[in-house]
């Protein structure tokens, strides 16, 4: 495998190392400029096919929080999205959950937060949004959720929904044609992200002493509660962050199955019709496997670890065997922190980087 990184700004923290985006958000004075104009962090992506760009949710203090970049030259362009006027100073992460409406060329999101608790309570909370591509321009569809932001948001865009999952474990549809709010629960566990299965259901988790497993079902406009339990759950909770249920990364495998990567660093299959869960394996020896895709020739991807060791490697879904790739480490010495999520864009692979210590965030290819 070869490794290389793209950098679209950079900046180095000059102060004591720091932990995560939410300290180093937290830095003040002049140094704080300076990471509101050069830092970024890359945390979610989709490509679009036709245009040939990767679009990529980033986390930036400054609000620039929209990029895309061009395969072909390498390339990085700001959508703009920090001078928009429905912005708030909160609005600095799109954290999860970033949906490609291709028929009306529309990239539709959701807004996150490095806040702390006590600037939340009282105010707004995370936008709603889409980016006309064809205009360039942004859409709001609302704040529905007072004082929480989105940790992910998952997009049905057939039935007009929006599935929220909010910084402090709430669950939430809405109706993002109408501007209704259909309903609010708290949850008490969260998923990194969620998917929907090939019923229109949407997946997440529940209760800190259990972390089991909720249906929405998007038809019925229901709750339903599986009797499947992911293994080792509990293990894996709370290892993201305090509240983080064991699910890191989960997507639809287009072969009726949903794929979960759990916080330690373990792959399982969900049967959505059967409610059935199957432990495949454990690809890496660290912790963490929020990177999922399926791939052009049909294998899926997981990439996944942690600070210096994050790894490639992918499943065969007929053999059942997994293949490391290899660490995501460039012959210069720099390594990926922390893989974020990983998509296809003509025929490279991309991991994107967040939470560094003291640079930037970078855009990883990885060529087969």
């Amino acid at each position: 495998m070869n490794v290389s990184y793209h950098v679209f700004k950079d900046y180095t923290v000059r102060s004591a190392t720091a932990g995560s985006d939410e300290d180093i958000a937290a830095l003040q004075g002049a140094e704080a400029k300076r990471v509101r104009r050069l830092r970024y962090s890359f945390v979610t992506s989709v490509y679009h096919s036709k245009r040939k760009l990767l679009y990529l949710g980033a986390t930036n203090t400054g609000g620039d929080i929209l990029v895309a970049f061009n395969p072909s030259s390498g390339k990085f362009k700001s959508l703009g999205f920090g001078k928009w006027k429905a912005r708030r100073d909160g609005d600095v992460k799109i954290h999860k959950g970033m949906c490609l409406d291709t028929d009306n060329d529309r990239l539709y999101f959701g807004t996150a937060t490095l806040d702390p608790l006590p600037k939340l309570i009282g105010k707004p909370g995370g936008l709603l949004a889409y980016c006309d591509l064809r205009t360039g321009l942004f859409h709001s569809l609302g704040r529905p959720l007072e004082g929480v932001f989105f940790q992910s948001t998952c997009w049905d865009i057939e039935r007009g929904l929006v599935y929220l999952f909010t910084d402090r474990c709430d669950f939430a549809v809405y109706d993002f044609r109408r501007r209704v709010l259909l309903c609010r629960e708290t949850m008490e566990s969260i998923p990194h992200n969620s998917c929907l299965d090939d019923a229109g259901g949407v997946w997440g988790t529940y209760g800190p002493g259990k972390h089991g497993f909720f249906r929405y079902n998007g038809n019925k406009r229901k709750f339903e509660f599986p009797k499947c339990e992911l293994p080792n759950a509990m293990d894996a909770a709370n290892i993201q962050y305090p509240g983080a249920g064991p699910i890191d990364g989960m997507i639809n495998g287009g072969d009726g199955y949903l794929y979960i990567g759990t916080a330690l660093g373990e792959l399982c299959r969900l049967d959505p019709c059967r409610n059935k869960i199957a432990y495949l394996g454990k690809p890496f020896p660290t912790r963490r496997l929020p990177g999922l895709m399926v791939g052009a020739d049909g294998f899926l991807y997981v990439c996944g670890g942690y600070r210096p060791h994050s790894y490639l490697a992918r499943y065969d879904r007929e053999r059942g065997t997994f293949e490391t790739l290899g660490q995501i480490r460039h012959a210069d010495g720099n390594w990926i922190e922390y893989a974020h999520e990983i998509v296809e864009a003509q025929g490279g692979i991309y991991a994107l980087e967040t939470d560094n210590m003291t640079r930037g965030g970078y855009l990883w290819e990885c060529s087969l």
